[in-house]
């Protein structure tokens, strides 16, 4: 059976890509299946594999996902080549999942009677599509195929119950994404003096070199028992580990509101400047601080951040007071019912 849907994305080291376009887009593609609102066999991801971009194969290769991949710069954003690639294909709706989209792309793509679905997209082909979704910049202007809010966002569970309240830290859990460009783990390794020889620490990694992970080993034995640090490596149990933290700290993807979801504060660290501003969206929020100086790591900041939570139990339960009523983890649900209703000759049980 042909393809009826493609989800067009990427994840790798490029800037502003990462790995969390990729993860949403599993994630809802998943949900579509389980739903039986469509076929296994009619979903396919189309990802790049360019210097950069390699990260997306990865993600994939195992997943149960059909995917196909391109090198070349064949799907090189926006290019001729991916226009081309797009609407020529059978598809009958196409998500796609990047920070901007052009205006001629989806154009030209719909022209073809194919129809678009973007997240959390900056670019002048938002307003063309069928469906734009922005679950996480509020600074997009308004139009009538936009929905948008924290509603909406697709985190990677729906069974969130944040356990209750604890005066006593004890433990602070440390994920910064599937990719850690700007190694933020270093730098937390290399501050862990801020943090209380008592506590458990849990960090969780995604796609780590060997010789980074003896780095960060070599740090904690000169800083902490060793006992009190663990390390995951693609955590199985990641739920688990991250709903029974006390304290998170985290950059700015999708992990910072999977803690939210869960009730857990955090001290943030963004990996790229669209992150920034969901760190700073978020402080404003009372559910997280800044522990940089904006885009620059700043040891002092970070100590002065990760202060205010150690030392203020009132302030970390009113920090997870907010987060559990600004974060409800049942985005993927509402955007089911809204393909559902919208697509509903492509999506139904």
């Amino acid at each position: 059976m042909d393809p009826r849907v493609i989800f067009r994305c990427d994840a790798g080291h490029a800037p502003e890509i990462g790995t969390g376009h990729i993860a949403r887009s599993k994630t809802l593609a998943n949900a579509l299946v389980t739903k039986g609102y469509i076929n296994s066999n009619e979903i396919i991801f189309l990802t790049r594999d360019d210097v950069g971009y390699n990260l997306g194969k990865k993600y994939l290769d195992g997943a149960g996902i059909n995917y196909k991949y391109f090198s070349n710069n064949e799907l090189k954003a926006n290019s001729e080549s991916e226009t081309k690639i797009l609407s020529e294909s059978d598809a009958e709706l196409i998500f796609i999942d990047r920070l901007e989209t052009d205006r001629d792309l989806v154009k030209k793509i719909r022209s073809k009677g194919i129809r678009i679905v973007t997240f959390d997209d900056y670019g002048t082909g938002r307003e063309q599509a069928d469906l734009a979704i922005s679950s996480i910049f509020s600074d997009i202007n308004e139009s009538e195929n936009l929905i948008k809010g924290y509603e909406y966002l697709i985190l990677s569970s729906e069974l969130y119950k944040p356990l209750p309240f604890k005066n006593e830290l004890s433990t602070v859990a440390v994920s910064f994404g599937g990719n850690d460009n700007r190694n933020l783990c270093l730098h937390f390794l290399e501050n862990l003096d801020v943090l209380p020889k008592t506590l458990k620490i849990e960090v969780i990694l995604g796609k780590v070199d060997e010789k980074i992970l003896d780095d960060y080993l070599n740090i904690i034995t000169k800083k902490m028992r060793e006992d009190k640090v663990n390390f995951h490596i693609f955590p199985k149990n990641y739920h688990e580990i991250i709903s029974n933290a006390d304290l998170a700290v985290t950059s700015g993807g999708l992990s910072i509101f999977e803690f939210a979801a869960w009730g857990v504060p955090s001290v943030a660290l963004p990996q790229y400047e669209h992150q920034l501003k969901t760190i700073e969206n978020l402080q404003e929020a009372g559910i997280s601080f800044l522990g940089s100086n904006n885009m620059n790591l700043s040891n002092t900041k970070f100590s002065i951040a990760m202060g205010k939570l150690l030392e203020d139990n009132n302030l970390r339960n009113n920090m997870a007071l907010n987060a559990k009523k600004c974060i409800d983890g049942k985005g993927l649900s509402r955007i089911l019912d809204k393909l559902k209703i919208q697509f509903k000759d492509i999506f139904h049980e």
